[in-house]
């Protein structure tokens, strides 16, 4: 692969191998650190060039239902005009430069994006290196008072385009092992599985977990929790473990799809006043693959660029000739950076430096 001349960070995750649902949220986020914006939107197209799947970055799913709404119109309307144009992109724009000279996108500016505060979006579309079929759109979204999208921000976003499609086309990584990812939410839910109340990242993780592809076949949310094959278990463990005698019985039921695994775990919520039926709440995790924990971790040990990405392909378990292959080095400078690493940290093994990233201690 070219040397690509952007956020190191980014290269990273483009070369880790992650399946394409779990590396585009991921890539969504770290891309605040390069590019301003007050939300990022991603939308796949298949071998048909229709828009098939979207993430939005929103914690609620405001966003997304009504992008799904576009996705979904048959009607000659501004939802489907709009979807045909970002569907046929092949330039990037903003919807400042299309606003006086594309009716039906103005028209969905102003019922859409601009109720969400997206003032201004940027679209960036996605082709294949090779075969320059198109992957999906970008859209970077700002609000109001944000400056517009300069001259060297869209020479960069060309530079992210490159690696979102490295990325997407890179062999996905198996057996993608997990551990509690950072965001989480609360949902109340009564005996019947019928969801009462969520927080907004709740309600969005619900919605991931619940469904492997957010498109024209999404007719709504869940909102009853039975959909899930294992949620009867999850209640008969939960009432079990209410009794003192069964309180080993773990009440968490997880469930893995595109989007990655999540996890549910139930508590009891009685009702102290004696008016009202016991409630179940629910703490729903959205689970980080070990590979994206390392990679958010090890920028603590304040290595080089270079020195980083080697040591996250090292520690996330790559051998020294696949990293070699992966960073387009030669086997004896990948040896020297990992010796380097090594000698840096004072460490002795790739368990050390695992322990290291982890543990959060300070390099020496």
């Amino acid at each position: 692969m070219t040397k690509i001349h952007c956020c190191y960070r980014l290269e990273q995750l483009a070369r880790l191998g992650l399946p394409s649902q779990i590396f585009i949220p991921a890539l969504l986020q770290e891309l605040h650190h390069d590019i301003p914006s007050l939300s990022n939107t991603f939308c796949w197209q298949n071998n048909e060039g229709k828009l098939s799947n979207i993430f939005d970055e929103t914690h609620n799913t405001i966003a997304s239902k009504k992008f799904i709404t576009s996705m979904s119109s048959t009607n000659p309307d501004k939802y489907l005009h709009t979807t045909n144009w970002i569907s046929e992109l092949d330039q990037p724009t903003t919807s400042f430069e299309q606003y006086e000279i594309n009716p039906h996108l103005k028209a969905f500016y102003k019922t859409v994006l601009l109720p969400m505060g997206y003032i201004n979006s940027y679209f960036m579309p996605i082709f294949h290196t090779e075969t320059k079929k198109r992957l999906g759109v970008l859209m970077i979204h700002r609000q109001k008072g944000e400056s517009d999208f300069t001259k060297a921000e869209r020479a960069q976003l060309q530079n992210i385009a490159a690696l979102i499609a490295y990325g997407l086309q890179q062999p996905e990584t198996k057996d993608l092992y997990t551990t509690d990812g950072w965001e989480q939410g609360l949902l109340i839910v009564n005996r019947s599985g019928k969801l009462h109340h969520a927080c907004s990242m709740g309600e969005k993780l619900l919605s991931l977990a619940s469904s492997s592809r957010f498109d024209a076949s999404t007719k709504q949310f869940a909102n009853d929790l039975f959909i899930f094959n294992n949620f009867q278990q999850l209640l008969a463990n939960l009432f079990n473990s209410d009794n003192v005698q069964n309180a080993s019985i773990n009440p968490t039921l997880a469930t893995t799809n595109a989007w990655g695994e999540f996890k549910l775990r139930a508590f009891l919520i009685k009702d102290m006043m004696g008016d009202r039926d016991d409630q179940i709440g629910l703490n729903i995790r959205w689970q980080e693959p070990f590979v994206l924990k390392l990679f958010h971790r090890i920028r603590t040990l304040n290595l080089t660029p270079r020195q980083e990405t080697v040591g996250l392909l090292y520690a996330a378990g790559n051998q020294h000739q696949t990293i070699a292959d992966k960073l387009n080095l030669s086997l004896y400078t990948v040896k020297d950076h990992v010796k380097n690493i090594v000698d840096r940290l004072a460490i002795h093994s790739r368990v050390d430096l695992i322990e290291l990233i982890l543990c959060d201690r300070s390099s020496i």
